[in-house]
């Protein structure tokens, strides 16, 4: 039995040696070819990158009026009552931008104008934001479209809450708006004593 061992030994050890040496030319044929003989581009034949596209205002809209602003100081003709014309108030803090593209935002973080009938405190609170487009000239300012909106608008007197209402998309507004606008100062004017001073901030941009 111990001779038999061994000669199967002998017989293993063998093929193993031949096993080792058919393996050296298939290890010898993985390695890399050199790369001394490639082609290299000629940098003088490459193509320049290709210019960055100019941004485009949309035609209607002045460039002074882009960007981000916060009313200041505002007089606001409002209808607070069905059987009553509209009336004067006073407020300030609300906050807008307008966008090149024709687009802007305005919010309410809880802005109060308030304003007297008969005597008696009228409040109207204004809370969310609603998105509009806009076009704009040298000197009037128009609000096309209120395009979607997440804003309450709730009125109080002496009786507290009278009515709470959300703001309703309007794709008709055409509200239009005379302005006059220098640097970071926009004074807006309209109808009925409306008025409005604005600073602009450094939320967004200006464009120029």
């Amino acid at each position: 039995m111990i001779r038999i061992h061994t000669a199967l030994l002998v017989v293993c050890a063998t093929a193993l040696v031949a096993c080792a040496g058919l393996a050296v030319p298939l290890l010898g044929s993985a390695e890399p070819a050199s790369c001394r003989s490639c082609p290299v581009a000629d940098p003088a034949a490459l193509p320049s990158p290709a210019p960055l596209p100019k941004q485009a205002r949309e035609p209607g809209v002045d460039h002074c009026l882009v960007g981000s602003w916060r009313t200041v100081e505002e007089t606001v003709p409002v209808k607070f009552y069905a059987d009553v014309d509209p009336f004067l108030f006073t407020t300030s803090g609300r906050y807008y931008e307008f966008r090149p593209d024709g687009t802007g935002i305005e919010r309410n973080d809880d802005i109060t104008f308030v304003g007297s009938h008969r005597g008696n405190e009228t409040r109207l609170v204004a809370d969310g934001w609603r998105e509009f487009t806009w076009t704009g000239t040298a000197d009037t300012l128009t609000f096309v479209a209120i395009t979607n909106a997440a804003l309450t608008w709730s009125y109080y007197d002496q009786r507290g809450l009278v009515s709470s209402q959300p703001e309703p998309l309007d794709p008709r507004r055409n509200e239009v708006k005379h302005y006059a606008c220098a640097g970071t100062r926009l004074v807006e004017t309209g109808d009925n004593g409306y008025r409005s001073t604005w600073d602009r901030t450094t939320d967004f941009g200006v464009y120029g």
